[in-house]
């Protein structure tokens, strides 16, 4: 594929996260401020995994075999017929009921996007891939709890969040449009059947805890990120700006994660970085169950999104990595996803319940013990690059006028003799540089550059 059409996928994946962006960390609000108490706001967030899990289920020989531009275009339009029944209802089941109907679209656009993404990258990219697609549509959702705030505040209430609603079932019905008319055609060689899933590869101890990891990714995502954390915004009686601000912030750091850590741990490994940002998300929970202004409540939420974003590609890559056949990895980490959102809103519903949002706060902590535990199951699953290469002799004087001609390059016999002189005296560090013990692939600008990173023996 094309660098213009590459471009052009992650534009429309953009205007998707706006689209789906908007409202998200708002439909809890939306449901408390229709009547409901705060724990059926946490099941009403959570009941989108239902759909998810169903199309998911159903159509893992579906979904991701189907056409690019119909799944980002009906996803796009399904989600924003969604939000428009949010708008236009008084009653909290009658969110729910549509979030419901948006989850069928997240399930569209989750499962034919991400297979599209991995389409695109080598089979040493594919976490590099999951986490530009997912950072290309969290930049767009990042822009939603901002935007989200600034729209709320013009009609402050019950009436500002429907408004809000309405804005974004017109951003989704908008960008179902773009899809339709701009979006790359990316087909599977094999046709869409439904069905329940079947070879999916899941096989032994490593494999099981890669998605169950996973799963407490959405969980994390759906109860704190979506559920608990903007509640608490409330309760801190913080004001529509400062509360999209914070979520905005949180947005930012999922995002930088997502896109610089997966492509950090297609280099560096996956174990140690998510070790490292599961210790944090324990740290920053803790943290949150302490705040009591508004600048409290922004740092904690600036924090949380390391471990948000970090549960979210990191575990999806390592299912990828132990899985036989990369659309049967991605598919199982679909469903357990799918079943780690309805798991994430039950348990913030019960914790709320019991325990208010500090207690559902420090079950979270509990669930971020359980991760780590279960990452010393999986250990590391990158998989080293083996890289085949033919070592070319260095060819005498007419052996290198005969690879000149060959290339259609004419040259005096002085200059071939100039160039072969050049490339014979750059041959001893070109063998040196075969020989490290890693390969050199960092960009250089100069050749001077090169030749300094070899004499150093391979270290910048």
């Amino acid at each position: 594929m094309t660098a213009s059409p590459r471009r052009t996928f992650h534009a429309l994946v953009v205007v998707a996260g706006i689209g789906f962006g908007l409202t998200a960390p708002f439909t809890a609000l939306l449901v408390v401020g229709l009547g409901a108490r705060p724990e059926w706001a946490a099941y009403v967030v959570a009941s989108m995994g239902l759909s998810l899990l169903l199309v998911d289920f159903l159509g893992t020989r579906y979904v991701p075999r189907l056409d690019s531009r119909i799944a980002l275009t009906v996803s796009m339009l399904v989600f924003g017929i969604g939000s428009l029944l949010s708008a236009v209802t008084t009653d909290w089941v009658v969110v729910g009921l549509a979030r419901v109907l948006q989850g069928f679209g997240g399930a569209l656009f989750m499962g034919g996007g991400v297979q599209a993404a991995v389409r695109l990258a080598r089979a040493h990219q594919r976490g590099g891939a999951i986490g530009s697609f997912n950072a290309a549509w969290f930049a767009g959702i990042a822009t939603g709890p901002l935007g989200g705030g600034l729209v709320v505040a013009l009609r402050p209430g019950v009436d500002g969040l429907r408004l809000l609603f309405g804005v974004c079932a017109a951003v989704n019905l908008l960008g179902a449009l773009a899809a339709w008319v701009f979006a790359p055609r990316l087909r599977s060689a094999a046709r869409p059947r439904l069905g329940l899933p079947r070879g999916l590869g899941v096989r032994g101890a490593r494999a099981w805890a890669s998605l169950v990891l996973s799963g407490i990714g959405q969980a994390l995502r759906s109860g704190l990120a979506m559920t608990i954390i903007p509640l608490l915004g409330e309760e801190l009686g913080m004001a529509w700006v400062p509360l999209g601000v914070a979520l905005f912030a949180l947005a930012i750091t999922d995002v930088a994660v997502m896109h610089y850590g997966a492509r950090f741990t297609d280099r560096r490994g996956r174990f140690v970085p998510l070790a490292l940002a599961l210790a944090w998300g324990l740290l920053a929970t803790v943290a949150l169950t302490a705040v009591a202004g508004p600048v409290g409540f922004g740092l904690g939420a600036l924090a949380a999104g390391v471990v948000v974003g970090a549960t979210w590609v990191i575990p999806a890559a390592m299912t990828v990595d132990l899985a036989p056949d990369p659309e049967a990895g991605l598919a199982a980490y679909r469903i357990a996803s799918d079943v780690g959102m309805l798991a994430g809103g039950l348990l913030a519903g019960v914790g709320i319940a019991v325990g208010g949002l500090h207690g559902a706060l420090w079950g979270t902590t509990g669930l971020l013990v359980v991760a780590l535990v279960l990452l010393f199951t999986v250990g590391e699953t990158r998989r080293p690059v083996l890289v085949s290469e033919v070592v070319v002799p260095l060819p005498d004087l007419d052996g290198f006028a005969a690879i000149a001609a060959a290339q259609d390059i004419t040259l005096a016999p002085d200059r071939i003799a100039q160039a072969h002189a050049t490339y014979t005296g750059y041959h001893p560090d070109l063998m040196r540089l075969r020989a490290l013990p890693l390969p050199y692939t960092e960009p250089v600008t100069e050749p001077a550059t090169a030749s300094a990173w070899i004499a150093n023996g391979g270290r910048s």
